[in-house]
């Protein structure tokens, strides 16, 4: 029996979603802090790891309780205002969709290919069921396309602008206010010029959007399909406005005085940053094709640990790509043909992988789900996965083919086991590692610089006043 889930291993090995990206955060916003404050100086070191635990915690709540809350909001205001179902993918409304459209959808509804009602989970804790009707809800959205298109376009944008502006602007300056109260304090000063947030620097901007209409509600299909797209611009912005106001805070401090480590603290954001991002978004994914590539092994933990799997590998079922060479319309009926049939083994794990999303209609039937776009060419892409992956393991596998799986299986697990271990690490202590080292050798002081100079000036200003 195992401890973890085949659901948790599978959905931590999946790079497309957030589950190891948030996983990865967690363990980052500890680590950051515990590193600050045991490898940083010691005048800096308290205000830095304070700094460091508030900024990391704060962010990390705007970040993944701000953005689905917002989307909440939205879909709970605006979207119900206007009647309009928020679920419908915006691939149906593309124009140069000529197989998966509304009107495609609606004419599969009509020869029961689809779901007239399908039933859905309402209320807070999603204990009562309603059926709603499919074909009025995409012929509303089809006659209200503009509005639509128009109304993800502004979720996504209020989703990712409003944590950004307050996390790489709101927070950035409490942050250095609350040090500087700090440091004013202990030096017995009070500057309460440095403890105002100043918001006039963002009065009278104009910005134009003219003629990116289209690249907006491309942007708002693939926010509507996973957070992780507005986590990443969120990222983005407050990974930018930390270099910024790390510098900022740094010249002002200095007062026009000249250093021997110019730009320090916006240098090591600079390293913090960069590294953080390509460890929390991209090493992992990377880590894992090279795990999958040097294990021979591209099968999910869903597939490998199916009770079924075995029998299905020894019945020959992976042999051949059902999709290979056909038609998006042929593929799309295909699929709708067997979407219920458990024996066709390419369907039902696409079902399990969500590749496929499906509903249940009002007799209880598994369909399609008609609100869902199916791309078809990474569908394709997937199988042939499968096929290539089912051969290697009927090859060696041979006649200890359970075992083998077994096997696989285990090693599986244990990969992704030590790819989230190893990206932790490298991000709550590798990664912070080379910031120290860089600072020690570039100012030739543990100290964090910026902070240093904020006492520096706070203690000159203490004496002055004597």
């Amino acid at each position: 029996m195992t401890i973890v889930s085949t659901s948790i291993v599978s959905a931590l090995n999946n790079y497309n979603s957030i589950v190891p990206i948030v996983t990865k955060d967690l363990v980052e916003n500890g680590g950051r802090t515990a590193m600050a404050y045991h490898h940083a100086g010691k005048e800096t070191k308290t205000y830095e790891a304070t700094e460091k635990f508030i900024e990391a915690n704060a962010a990390s709540f705007l970040w993944y309780g701000a953005i689905p809350l917002i989307k909440g909001i939205f879909n709970f205001t605006a979207f119900k205002f206007a009647k309009l179902n928020p679920n419908v993918s915006l691939e149906l409304l593309d124009k140069a969709q000529k197989v998966q459209n509304v009107d495609e959808i609606v004419k599969k509804i009509d020869l029961g290919e689809l779901p007239k009602k399908i039933a859905i989970k309402k209320g807070l804790f999603k204990k009562t069921t309603e059926l709603i009707d499919t074909k009025e809800i995409l012929v509303n959205i089809k006659n209200n396309a503009k509005a639509y298109k128009g109304l993800h376009v502004a979720r996504m944008i209020t989703s990712t602008a409003v944590p950004a502006f307050v996390s790489a602007i709101v927070l950035p300056k409490m942050i250095m206010a609350l040090t500087q109260n700090l440091v004013d304090k202990k030096a017995q000063i009070a500057a309460k010029k440095n403890n105002v947030i100043d918001f006039g620097c963002f009065k009278n901007k104009k910005v134009a959007f003219k003629g990116l209409a289209d690249g907006f509600v491309l942007k708002a299909a693939e926010a509507q399909k996973s957070l992780l797209g507005d986590m990443v611009a969120v990222d983005l912005g407050i990974s930018g406005s930390r270099i910024y106001y790390a510098n900022k805070r740094e010249q002002e401090a200095l007062n026009g005085r000249k250093t021997n480590a110019p730009y320090a603290a916006a240098l090591e954001k600079l390293i913090r940053e960069g590294g953080f991002l390509y460890l929390i978004y991209f090493g992992g994914n990377h880590i894992k094709n090279f795990i999958d590539k040097l294990t021979n092994n591209k099968f999910d933990p869903l597939v490998l640990e199916d009770k079924s799997f075995v029998n299905e590998l020894k019945g020959n079922k992976f042999a051949v790509n059902p999709l290979k060479n056909l038609s998006e319309s042929d593929a799309i009926k295909y699929i709708d043909k067997n979407i219920g049939d458990d024996s066709q083994v390419f369907i039902k794990y696409a079902k399990k992988l969500n590749l496929i999303k499906t509903v249940m209609d009002e007799n209880g039937k598994t369909l399609r789900n008609p609100f869902e776009y199916v791309n078809v060419k990474n569908l394709s892409a997937a199988f042939d996965t499968m096929v290539e992956s089912a051969g290697d393991f009927l090859k060696k596998g041979g006649d200890n083919l359970s075992e083998y799986v077994k096997h696989k299986s285990n090693t599986k697990r244990m990969g992704v086991y030590g790819n989230l271990v190893a990206s932790s690490f490298a991000v709550c202590y590798v990664l912070p590692k080379i910031v120290y080292v860089f600072r020690k050798w570039y100012t030739g002081s543990s100290e964090e610089p910026g902070i240093n100079h904020v006492i520096t000036r706070a203690n000159e200003n203490a004496l002055a006043k004597k």
